[in-house]
């Protein structure tokens, strides 16, 4: 593993409320080597696998979310499984936290321990340890910062798949109604935060959203129909 490993951790706000604040939210992008170029002529090189990060809440601190990846808690903390990493390839997750209060100040939140498999080998390797922070604050002028741009847009679409989840239980439940319905308002927040932040990513996903609410429309719209003439003997 000759390419350098980054981390980076984004905090959705620079600082909370000494009372304490739910929900808050980090995102963290990892990446070894330089950002690969978007046209390859080979294919790219795995140098890492199976990669996890074990995260430790300290006292206080509670984890409510994960996004982005598979996780499991243990007595020794949460687990996330993080997959294979490419030369140049960039991923990242969301965190979701519920922080308890504290003194004004800088304040540990979790400690951070990353890990591998060597390519070709069994052994897990500890890539690095760190602390994690997030300054706590009285000062209004702070607290009244907006919130970074970038994690805001990753807390804004990693509602899509959930979401998605939900209504298709709504769907599957013969309450079609009720599955189009959350489809469509997501849709709509997308393509507002499209035009409001000229973003073309928001306006993919609501162009996601919507097709899918168009199949599943098709899909369980017509099971729906032909339940209901089976039902009344047509």
């Amino acid at each position: 593993m000759n390419s350098v490993f980054e981390v980076c951790y984004s905090w959705n706000r620079e600082a909370i409320p000494t009372g304490g604040a739910d929900p808050v939210y980090m995102m963290v992008e990892w990446r070894y080597g330089a950002p690969a170029k978007r046209l390859r002529k080979v294919a790219p090189k795995i140098v890492s696998r199976d990669m996890e990060l074990l995260l430790k809440p300290e006292f206080g601190i509670e984890l409510k979310g994960i996004y982005g990846c598979r996780s499991k808690e243990t007595d020794i903390g949460w687990i996330l499984r993080l997959g294979d990493v490419y030369k140049g390839e960039s991923k990242q997750i969301l965190l979701e936290f519920a922080m308890g209060p504290r003194v004004s100040g800088k304040a540990a939140i979790c400690s951070a321990y990353w890990s591998t498999r060597k390519v070709k080998q069994s052994q897990r390797v500890l890539l690095r340890r760190e602390q994690l922070y997030i300054q706590y604050t009285s000062h209004l002028g702070m607290l009244r910062q907006p919130e970074d741009p970038k994690v805001e847009k990753t807390i804004k679409l990693s509602e899509t798949v959930p979401l998605i989840k939900q209504a298709l239980r709504a769907y599957e439940r013969g309450r079609a109604q009720e599955g189009s319905n959350l489809l469509r308002r997501h849709a709509d927040a997308l393509l507002i935060e499209a035009a409001r932040k000229q973003d073309l990513d928001y306006y993919q996903e609501a162009e996601i959203v919507e097709k899918l609410r168009h199949h599943y429309e098709i899909t369980y719209g017509a099971s729906h129909n032909s339940h209901g003439k089976a039902m009344s003997g047509e």
